[in-house]
C-alpha cells in the first residue's frame, strides 16, 4: 500500500507502538501475541483498535467489522469514542468478542493493514484493552455522562448468547444494578 505509519510490525504481529494514555501498568501486558491466542494460552476477549481514521462514524466502523464477519454475534460490546465538539472519532475503539478465538481472524484481517474507507495512511494497530470482558466494559461506562448523550456517542451492547445473539440490547443503567 501507499504511505507507511512509523510503527514496527514484526512478522509475529506484535505491534511495538507506545500507548499515548500512559504505561504505568505495563504496555507489554496489552500486547496481543497472536500465537498465544491460537494456542489458547491467552484468552482475553477485549481489544483496543487504534489508528482509526477520524471520519469513521460508529455505524460505518461497525458495518466494516460486520462485512468482515466480525459484527454483532461475534462481538457483544462496541465503543468508538466521539469528540462531542468536532463530532469526529478519537482514533480508537473498544471491541469485546464473545469467543476469544474470533480475535485470530479479526487480527489477520485488520492488524497492520490500511483502512478500507477514506484515503488514509493510518495503519490499524490492535492491542488488548486494559478493561477486559463485556461485564468489565459495562461497569466502566455505567455511570458515565455518555449515557445521557445521543445514541451515536454511546457504547453499543449486543446479546452474547441464545436465540437473540447479536441483537442490540439496552445498556444497563447503574441505578438498576445497585444493591
Amino acid at each position: 500500500g501507499r504511505g507507511r505509519q512509523i510503527s514496527s510490525l514484526p512478522k509475529n504481529g506484535n505491534a511495538m507502538t507506545s500507548n499515548s494514555s500512559g504505561g504505568e501498568d505495563g504496555e507489554d501486558q496489552l500486547t496481543l501475541d497472536i500465537e498465544s491466542v491460537k494456542s489458547g494460552k491467552d484468552r482475553r476477549s477485549s481489544l483496543m483498535v487504534r489508528n482509526i481514521p477520524n471520519k469513521y462514524t460508529q455505524s460505518m466502523l461497525l458495518s466494516e467489522f460486520a462485512d468482515g464477519n466480525h459484527g454483532p454475534g461475534k462481538i457483544d460490546f462496541f465503543y468508538l469514542p466521539i469528540d462531542f465538539k468536532n463530532r469526529c472519532n478519537r482514533g480508537y475503539a473498544f471491541v469485546n468478542f464473545v469467543n476469544y478465538q474470533d480475535i485470530i481472524s479479526f487480527h489477520e484481517l485488520y492488524n497492520g493493514k490500511n483502512w478500507k474507507n477514506f484515503n488514509s495512511d493510518k495503519i490499524c494497530d490492535i492491542t488488548y484493552a486494559r478493561i477486559q470482558g463485556k461485564e468489565g466494559m459495562l461497569r466502566r461506562f455505567e455511570n458515565s455522562a455518555l449515557m445521557e448523550k445521543d445514541d451515536e456517542y454511546r457504547p453499543l451492547v449486543f446479546v452474547s448468547h441464545g436465540i437473540d445473539k447479536g441483537k442490540r440490547e439496552e445498556f444497563p443503567m447503574a441505578s438498576n444494578n445497585r444493591p
